[in-house]
């Protein structure tokens, strides 16, 4: 239901926001008008990551400050672009990179670690091929959320708040009890 409710205020937050950025890229001022990677995280993610990422922890993740911490290891960089609402986003892989490269340097903001490199569009395009199917996404999420939190301390008591409070309010959804770890 509140993935329901974040899909459809998605929805009327871009029908709202397209015919505003088609009037100013008209009248040929830049004046207010949105990079095309941050448009595209007003239009696909911010219905339920927030329009500065920040959302409610209890129903998805915070993107600010908190983001770039997956580039700290090759299983956090490869998740974020193999979870489903990522991968299949109706994109071409370097509008894609573009906009996860938004996402983590942009909203990341401290959470990058040095020498971090931007997503391509080939390592993208490779990436979404391997997107996630016959295994439990809560489980590969908390081993990929340990292993982040190995390479990058300064994530400990972030990702791992998230990681628990996401999978609690997902087992309470399906008429469970809390997590067993």
């Amino acid at each position: 239901m509140q993935i329901l409710a974040c899909a459809v205020f998605t929805m009327i937050f871009a029908n709202m926001l397209l015919p505003l950025q088609n009037v100013r890229a008209e009248s040929g001022r830049g004046e207010g008008a949105f990079s095309p990677p941050r448009l595209q995280y007003l239009l696909n993610c911010a219905g339920c990551h927030g329009l500065e990422g920040h959302s409610s922890k209890t129903l998805v993740p915070d993107l600010l400050d908190q983001a770039g911490f997956f580039l700290c290891s090759p299983d956090g960089r490869d998740y974020i672009i193999r979870l489903p609402n990522v991968a299949f986003v109706k994109l071409p892989s370097q509008q894609l990179a573009d906009l996860m490269n938004y996402v983590v340097f942009t909203l990341g903001k401290k959470s990058v670690p040095p020498g971090a490199k931007p997503y391509t569009a080939a390592e993208v395009d490779n990436l979404r091929k391997r997107s996630f199917h016959d295994y439990s996404l809560q489980a590969y999420r908390k081993s990929v959320v340990e292993s982040v939190l190995r390479a990058c301390p300064a994530a400990v008591g972030k990702l791992q708040v998230y990681g628990v409070a996401l999978d609690q309010k997902e087992v309470a959804n399906m008429g469970g009890g809390s997590p067993s770890y």
